[in-house]
């Protein structure tokens, strides 16, 4: 499965230009039009990082254990050269920090609501990164099994969309079984398992530190599950614009509808059940997610917006995330987390201030 996204090709772009994104998703999934986040796939098999111990090709691939990734040359520095920098280039431990902060936005305490990640993500520079892309991107099969290295892969290559892009998500899914289990604790769930992440950055654009943080934060999204937002529903086997209360208006309740918190609305046994409906019509429009203000991550034409304003993040990207990762409302008592994802529950309590990553 293949996400792509591509950007105007400029000295400093990544401060400022637009970008067009597409969604190429293997017919496997299937279509369903479903009703603002999106996600991968169809109701009756979103795919998710499965949350109890799941081997594949003899590789462990789940959330237990955290998600680990290794980058391009097992080494920052090397990746670091790989690109063109406007001005300067960083030194080696500033582009570490700031690869190690992109992972560790999608593991911040949701301030909205009090809802963590129910997943960590690990360095794992000790295994290779493998660059897996399918010989034949219009075949589903390609995108099935084991996708070798690390559970997510970061390369200086040119994306699989071509040189015109910034930078493409290809992910692979375990088919060997259709259900997982929730970071909720909800066994035998409907999904795809995604079995590996394969990321590629354009080494052909000039990038910005900040630019690059941001926009492989976006990247991990889809490594996570997450679709671009303005993907048209419209198209086969693209997935669903979810939310609590869109309305397409006016600029101005488009930009209410899509600026509040609903996380809590998400069913944490069973986030399918959730009361959240579709909108199947062109999101990229103004009213729509072109309208002054709406700015959220994984929304490909307008997460530029994000450069300078913290935390990455936005409530409907926290929502996403508790989607396809539900937690128990805080104060409720529950703790039906699985054993990896309580793990990484405690691991980002203690991180919750968002201190460095050691290394």
């Amino acid at each position: 499965m293949q996400d792509r996204l591509g950007r105007r090709r400029r000295p400093g772009w990544a401060d400022g230009a637009r970008s067009i994104a597409l969604i190429l998703l293997a017919t496997v999934l299937g279509a369903s039009p479903a009703l603002a986040f999106r996600v991968i796939g169809s109701p009756a098999g979103w795919s998710r990082w499965d949350a109890a111990p799941r081997f594949v090709g003899g590789q462990e691939r789940s959330l237990a254990g955290g998600l680990r990734y290794s980058i391009e040359h097992g080494d920052y520095g090397l990746l670091r050269d790989e690109f063109m920098w406007y001005g300067t280039p960083p030194d080696d431990q500033a582009f570490a920090d700031a690869i190690a902060r992109a992972f560790e936005h999608w593991e911040v305490v949701d301030p909205a609501t009090g809802l963590p990640a129910a997943f960590h993500f690990v360095e794992d520079l000790s295994t290779p990164a493998v660059d897996q892309a399918p010989n034949n991107p219009n075949n589903p099969n390609a995108y099935l099994g084991l996708n070798a290295g690390a559970e997510i892969d970061i390369f200086a290559e040119i994306p699989h969309a071509g040189e015109g892009f910034g930078a493409s998500v290809i992910f692979f899914v375990d088919t060997s079984q259709d259900d997982l289990t929730l970071t909720s604790g909800t066994p035998d769930y409907a999904g795809r398992a995604i079995s590996g992440v394969d990321i590629r950055i354009n080494p052909g654009f000039v990038w910005t530190l900040r630019g690059f943080e941001t926009l492989l934060t976006h990247e991990i999204g889809h490594a996570l599950g997450l679709a671009d937002l303005e993907v048209s529903p419209a198209g086969a086997n693209v997935s669903g614009f979810l939310d609590d209360d869109f309305d397409p208006s006016t600029s101005a309740t488009v930009l209410a509808t899509t600026s509040n918190s609903f996380a809590l609305l998400i069913d944490p046994a069973d986030p399918d059940a959730s009361p959240l409906f579709n909108d199947p019509s062109d999101l990229n429009t103004d009213p729509g997610i072109d309208s002054p203000g709406v700015a959220i991550l994984m929304e490909s034409e307008g997460w530029t917006d994000l450069l300078y304003v913290d935390p990455k993040l936005r409530n409907d990207d926290f929502a996403g995330r508790q989607f396809l990762y539900p937690v128990p409302e805080p104060g409720t008592g529950g703790m039906l987390l699985a054993g990896g994802a309580m793990l990484a529950l405690l691991g980002r309590l203690r991180r919750a201030g968002g201190s460095e990553k050691a290394r």
